[in-house]
């Protein structure tokens, strides 16, 4: 694995082959994660949580998702790619997740969560006369805000943001509005500028995003409006010149007949 770290003498040549080697380590990651979270098993986690929950409480599904079973197989992905644990510092200190139970297993080192405050939020087709009442309000409600992705890779790794999702039910317009809106928030993340690493916060330096979504609904909604969506948008959200990647899982393993 190798990337040109110097932006500033980069060659469009460079710029090229550092995506393609992060396309390549993403789906590396995609096959890793397909091969060890079973449809059924997410399934039958989230029938657990609904079966315990308590009586007029919610339950965090996309939360406790992240935290209980993606970041310990990312990490695990991690470690091998490095051919080391786990959690080993070399690759703890190259993993940032906002996931408190991670960091408290020692498989990240902190929060990816942004230093500075920024004039919008990362919700899609914001109204601007809200954002108008907002900024003219005199109250001492927020105005700007910070960025707080769900997981990122640092160097050696591809520097890489990412949104989960975690699809539950819905059809296929609440699917392909999901879609949008996670590689919206992708492009609104790679929009901040770059900022040096402080006292509290990680240095904000990615060059690529990346929407991970895993389909745990009956109809597979979302896997099918992945499947489906228009070859030119799929195409740029594969390694394009957007930099943004898209990972949608399950996709179809043998002896696995939910799907």
């Amino acid at each position: 694995m190798s990337f040109t770290t110097d932006k500033q003498t980069q060659t469009a040549s460079d710029v090229r082959n550092d995506r393609q080697a992060a396309g390549k380590f993403l789906e590396g990651l995609k096959k890793h994660l397909n091969d060890r979270i079973s449809l059924t098993d997410v399934r039958e986690w989230i029938r657990t949580k609904e079966q315990n929950r308590p009586t007029g409480k919610g339950v965090q599904y996309e939360l406790l998702f992240t935290d209980e079973i993606i970041l310990p197989a990312v990490s695990g992905y991690l470690g091998e790619a490095r051919g080391l644990s786990p959690t080993d510092k070399c690759v703890r200190e190259a993993f940032l997740a906002e996931s408190k139970l991670a960091k408290k297993q020692g498989r990240t080192s902190g929060s990816p969560r942004s230093a500075n405050k920024y004039l919008f939020t990362k919700l899609f087709g914001a109204n601007p006369k809200t954002v108008a009442e907002l900024w003219w309000q005199d109250s001492k409600k927020n105005k700007t805000c910070q960025s707080c992705p769900d997981w990122a890779f640092l160097p050696p790794f591809p520097p890489t943001i990412f949104e989960g999702k975690l699809f539950r039910k819905g059809g296929k317009d609440v699917a392909r509005k999901e879609l949008v809106s996670g590689i919206y928030q992708c492009f609104y993340y790679l929009s901040h500028p770059r900022f040096p690493k402080t006292k509290t916060h990680p240095a904000w330096d990615y060059t690529y995003a990346c929407l991970f979504a895993y389909d745990a609904s009956m109809e597979q909604s979302l896997v099918n409006a992945w499947e489906t969506m228009n070859k030119e948008v799929r195409d740029a959200c594969s390694g394009g010149t957007s930099n943004v990647f898209v990972i949608v899982l399950p996709e179809k393993r043998k002896n696995d007949p939910e799907r």
